[in-house]
């Protein structure tokens, strides 16, 4: 990676290739889903206030990314359903995880797992269509991730 870091509005407009991304805690979440959706991308939001296990990732991640009613609440689900959001829409989608570092901080074997399946989706959908892209809020944990400017 460059020096600096990479640029909200590069990634959104492809100059940055589609990825995981730390997103900076000062960053205005409203902010940041007005210019996707600008941009033309589908916003999800994650909302990690409500997560402190691997339990309560997978029930907000169905929740917020609108998987099917018989989500299995495992990882292999999770990965499974994941990946099937690319065969539900042509769209582009943003996949907002605010406050992560609380998961991170209480099951960092699992968010690391989770990352892991996120990594894995990102990279099966990045020359696609339909490209996916997951910004990680208050994860200072996820020293591997790159930090993004906004």
């Amino acid at each position: 990676m460059s020096e600096t870091s990479p640029t909200f509005h590069d990634l959104l407009t492809g100059g940055v290739p589609p990825g995981i991304y730390r997103l900076p805690s000062r960053a205005s979440l409203r902010a940041v889903q007005q210019a996707a959706g600008q941009h033309g991308w589908r916003i999800r939001r994650i909302m990690g206030r409500r997560i402190a296990d691997k339990p309560a990732f997978l029930a907000e991640s169905a929740r917020s990314l609108h998987f099917p009613k018989y989500f299995g609440h495992n990882w292999d689900a999770f990965e499974e359903s994941l990946n099937d959001l690319a065969y539900d829409t042509a769209e582009r989608t943003l996949v907002l995880f605010d406050h992560a570092g609380r998961f991170a901080a209480a099951e960092p074997e699992e968010f690391a797992t989770a990352l892991d399946i996120l990594r894995t989706a990102v990279e099966a959908r990045r020359t696609s269509d339909a490209p996916l892209i997951v910004l990680l809020q208050g994860a200072a944990r996820a020293t591997d991730v790159a930090r993004l400017q906004v």
